[in-house]
């Protein structure tokens, strides 16, 4: 053991050779290195040589090497290397790297300084020896001088025999007066404390140098388009999203938009995990978006998006004027678009489940749907498509004419109505006023005309086996609760269902006594005579302001009984027995109807009793229903008050009639008069 450590002790087994190379990436203009390096065996600074690289070859040479010495365990030196980057202010990559041989068993160490001038450091090393289990051990203590000057280091790792890549992707700006940058190499023959009799014969060295990378990355953008396709070029939704790519992480962006090819970046955006979207608005003109980003090394990359037509609205469309006759409906629409414009229109007579297309541009087009079936109820759907795939539509349902002999026979007639107006059929409703010639006979019974419906039916009001013999019909029809509570607000329907503002299922008591009178009087020429389509309106909606869930509140009607009457009516309350809601068809006035025919003034004021209409009011601790006084004025009854009342019903609109309307020659209705 002693003679291996004699050995080891006499033995010359670490030499470094340095050379300082810098090669340059092809094709740069005006920018080279120098590199520089010193070092010595004994730890001290050597004398500096220089070696230059350009694009065309090495120039010059240099090297720098460890005194021949006995080297121990522990044995620490220092080599430092200068790297000058001349240029255009262009950032390169470069690598400072080792090349060379060790065959050292023992690991040997480096750590790596940067800093930015010249700094006088060395290590002073003194071979020194210990007895370890009675053997003497020999090795160095070293001590740095001035090492602290160099700051923290900035890599540490172990010299491997070949090539060993000390720092990689250096940055260096190149200047035209030249950038300097400085690495210190502190190289450790570590001290295990044993014998390292591997290590016995061992050597290390080589050069270390700098090597080009070429030009550092320049930043890039990528643009991502997400897009909702439409057609012929048009898109109905795109965003745009820009990936950015830097190799610094400090770096700037600006953005724009334009309809140009390109646009002068001005806008900061958020950025998410180096990236952002902008959503492109709705433009007749291909948009794009723009970027620009600026690295640390104030580097730029910059590029525009592909560009996008936008129109991510429907197109409108309206039904401007109709026209109907037995056989044929004729609409004419008028289609508007902002953007890609319209390319064609879709007409269907069955609520879409068929439709006939037209191409056309045109922002107004006339359709006639042929060959219907007469007194038919049609779901007309019309939809005007964009060029971007867009769909606008309107639906509408429009009524052929039917043979409408009846109402036809009365408006050709000089007893016609005189007032028009627009019912929930959507169709012209015509209504008399005053005290008009308006009479029929029909089933047994007189009647007067309300109004012809908007599908042509003829609504009528009993009164009675005589002309003029309303008030008598109500004596003999007798008086009626219009229902048995008046504590609930459901009350207030013709139909109710005890919870619900619409409900139907249950017939309030006035309801029950039309039934019953209906039965015993009409329900043998129902088939025949009786329109069942067209219903009554129990109008149950609010009036403004007030809500189902308040305690007190006022009902439409209530608003509307100070004009302007209204025949429209929510569909939830329209009642007949073809949708369900009413075992007979047979119903009451409305408040509307009432005074629509001019109230006290009207033949709808008969005098000398109250009589109930079918039209809610109000609740305010009690359901009221609006009703007719023996003065002619209206006011509201509590449900549970017991007054006189007269059916209502609707004659089909295809029954035959004779007369004028006169009260001497009656309209009748032939076969049932």
């Amino acid at each position: 053991m002693k003679k291996i450590l004699e050995h080891l002790k006499n033995k010359k087994v670490f030499a470094l050779y340095l050379v300082g190379v810098l090669l340059l990436s092809s094709g740069l203009s005006y920018a080279f290195f120098t590199a520089t390096s010193s070092a010595s065996g004994s730890g001290s600074i050597s004398s500096v040589d220089t070696a230059t690289v350009k694009s065309e070859g090495l120039v010059g040479d240099g090297n720098i090497s460890f005194n021949e010495a006995d080297i121990y365990p522990g044995h620490t030196a220092i080599a430092s290397i200068k790297v000058t980057g001349t240029g255009e202010n262009t950032p390169l990559l470069y690598n400072v790297i080792f090349e060379g041989t060790n065959t050292f068993t023992t690991p040997i160490n480096y750590t790596i300084y940067k800093v930015d001038q010249n700094i006088e450091v060395s290590y002073s090393c003194t071979p020194t020896t210990k007895v370890v289990s009675g053997a003497m051990m020999y090795y160095e203590e070293c001590t740095g001088n001035n090492i602290t000057s160099l700051g923290s280091p900035i890599k540490s790792g172990t010299i491997c025999n070949g090539k060993t890549t000390l720092l990689d992707n250096e940055v260096i700006v190149t200047s035209l007066d030249g950038t300097i940058t400085y690495y210190y190499v502190v190289i450790e023959y570590p001290n295990q404390d044993n014998e390292q009799n591997a290590d016995i014969g061992s050597t290390l060295s080589g050069t270390i140098k700098v090597e080009s990378n070429g030009e550092y990355p320049t930043p890039s953008v990528v643009f991502v388009g997400n897009t909702t396709q439409g057609s012929n070029g048009w898109y109905k939704s795109a965003s745009i999203t820009s990936n950015i790519t830097s190799y610094t992480d400090d770096y700037e962006v600006e953005y724009c938009t334009t309809t140009s090819e390109t646009c002068i970046p001005d806008t900061s955006p958020t950025l998410s995990d180096n990236s952002f979207t902008i959503n492109l608005d709705n433009n007749a003109d291909a948009q794009r978006v723009c970027v620009r980003i600026t690295d640390g090394y104030n580097q730029t990359g910059e590029g525009c998006s592909l560009g996008y037509k936008i129109d991510g609205e429907n197109p409108t469309v309206t039904i401007a004027s109709e026209s109907v006759d037995k056989t044929s409906i004729k609409v004419t629409v008028n289609g508007s678009d902002s953007y890609s414009g319209i390319s064609s229109y879709k007409f269907s007579s069955d609520n879409g489940s068929n439709y006939e297309i037209i191409n056309t541009s045109e922002d107004t087009y006339t359709y006639t749907f042929n060959n219907l079936e007469s007194g038919t109820a049609y779901n007309i759907k019309v939809q005007v498509i964009d060029e971007a795939g867009n769909i606008g539509e309107i639906s509408k349902e429009i009524s052929t004419e039917s043979d409408r002999e009846a109402a036809n026979y009365i408006l050709a007639s000089a007893n016609r109505p005189t007032g028009q107006t627009t019912d929930w059929t959507g169709q012209t409703t015509y209504y008399y006023t005053g005290n008009p010639n308006n009479w029929v006979q029909f089933g047994g019974f007189w009647w007067r005309i309300i109004r012809i419906n908007g599908d042509g039916s003829i609504r009528m009001i009993y009164q009675g086996t005589t002309a003029f013999g309303a008030g008598e019909a109500m004596l003999k029809l007798g008086q009626s609760a219009f229902n048995g509570s008046d504590s609930n607000k459901t009350h207030v329907g013709l139909v109710y269902d005890g919870i619900n503002q619409h409900g139907s299922g249950q017939p309030s008591t006035i309801m029950t006594k039309l039934n019953n009178w209906y039965k015993s009087n009409l329900v043998s020429y129902e088939e025949q005579f009786i329109d069942t389509g067209v219903g009554f309106c129990s109008d149950r909606n609010m009036a403004i302001g007030y809500n189902w869930t308040s305690s007190i509140i006022n009902y439409a009607s209530y608003d509307r009984y100070n004009g302007p009457a209204s025949l429209q009516c929510n569909s939830e309350d329209i009642l007949s027995e073809d949708n369900g809601k009413l075992p007979n068809s047979i119903g009451l006035l409305t408040i509307d109807e009432y005074v629509l025919a001019g109230s006290s003034n009207g033949f709808l004021y008969f005098g000398g009793t109250d009589y109930w209409t079918m039209s809610p009011s109000s609740f305010r601790n009690n359901a009221l229903v609006f009703c007719v006084k023996m003065g002619g004025s209206t006011s509201e009854c509590i449900v549970s008050s017991s007054i006189h009342f007269l059916p209502v019903i609707n004659l089909n609109a295809n029954v035959s009639l004779t007369g004028d309307g006169t009260s001497t020659n009656p309209f009748v209705v032939v076969g049932a008069s």
